[in-house]
């Protein structure tokens, strides 16, 4: 690193430390844990002549073989872009999705406006500007008790959308898996890991479709087989939640999968929105939208059939396909 490199660097560990934790240092790069809260890789990059800053990423981040250690908020990629000031929390996923093939580890993001777009050979535009500045809530790292403070409204919503999920799944007669991170959660007493599988079935997938499967938020399960497939989306960003959908297909294509996009209803104009770009064209085909209205919903009829864990009944949830149309044109800034 030259010139403020040193000084942008440690001002933005100064600041991931205020936020998470002490860092502590693994790999051989420039990979940090924070606390028990989230792992990243910090990069930086000068501003470059027409708003443009140039990444090359290490061989262990932009490698999915190589594992970072489990956190409750994830892994992350930190680019830095010219000033501490400007900082992209691009959730790792992502950046395995754009590095895909590239043989390089080179990626490039310009600023169009205010918008930040990021570019890797032989991949699409994807438009991270949610991701500027954007850093990830951290959960307190001691348990919390009945009477702590209650969770964010949105971590709320996801968690009661996720316990609504596996019981509606449960009521269909399904198997249900979470993410192995959310087998500790609970909702209104009733804990994940009573409800759910405590591994996932060998579908013949590779370790890193693997990887990326197990962490979709609510999978149904029948004999084995994976049924349907949610993504709840709160407050994450939706395109994330699509790439693992879409990981999904890629690895078992001739599937009869019924995949789903969850997320209250105010958001289905974003989701609609992710749908529009070509890269996820095909997933718009098999995918459909629930709000959270509808699950709650469904939650609710079920609940008044007072049949217990022993109910089963099926065809509860019935979600919207999105019709898109050649003359849709991708809207600006999303």
């Amino acid at each position: 690193m030259r010139g403020n490199a040193p000084i942008f660097v440690d001002e933005t560990i100064r600041a991931l430390r205020k936020r998470y934790g002490k860092p502590t240092a693994f790999g051989r790069s420039r990979l940090y844990q924070f606390g028990d809260a989230l792992t990243c890789s910090i990069n930086y990059s000068k501003r470059l002549r027409g708003e443009k800053y140039f990444f090359g990423l290490a061989q262990e981040v932009a490698d999915a073989r190589f594992e970072y250690p489990p956190t409750c908020l994830g892994a992350f990629v930190v680019l830095i872009c010219g000033a501490a000031d400007k900082i992209l929390m691009l959730p790792r996923s992502l950046v395995l999705q754009a590095m895909r093939n590239v043989i390089t580890r080179k990626l490039d993001v310009f600023v169009e406006g205010d918008t930040y777009i990021l570019q890797t050979t032989g991949h699409p535009k994807v438009n991270v500007t949610e991701f500027l500045n954007a850093f990830p809530a951290a959960e307190p790292q001691k348990e919390r008790s009945a009477e702590a403070e209650p969770l964010p409204s949105a971590d709320r919503a996801h968690l009661k959308i996720q316990s609504g999920l596996i019981r509606l799944g449960r009521a269909e007669g399904c198997s249900v898996w979470v993410p192995p991170n959310d087998r500790n959660l609970s909702y209104k007493g009733e804990s994940f890991s009573s409800s759910t599988l405590e591994r996932l079935p060998n579908f013949g997938f590779d370790e890193n479709t693997r990887r990326i499967v197990q962490n979709i938020d609510v999978l149904w399960l029948i004999r084995n087989v994976i049924h349907r497939a949610f993504e709840v989306e709160s407050t994450t960003s939706i395109y994330s939640g699509l790439l693992r959908l879409n990981d999904l297909v890629l690895a078992q294509p001739n599937n009869q999968i019924r995949l789903f996009v969850v997320a209250a209803a105010g958001r289905r104009e974003k989701v609609f929105n992710q749908f529009i770009r070509p890269s996820f064209h095909a997933l718009a085909g098999q995918c459909e939208f629930l709000s959270f209205e509808m699950v709650d919903d469904a939650v609710s009829r079920i609940e008044s059939l007072k049949g217990g864990k022993a109910l089963r009944v099926s065809g509860l949830l019935e979600g919207e396909r999105f019709q898109l149309q050649d003359q849709y044109i991708y809207p600006t800034g999303v």
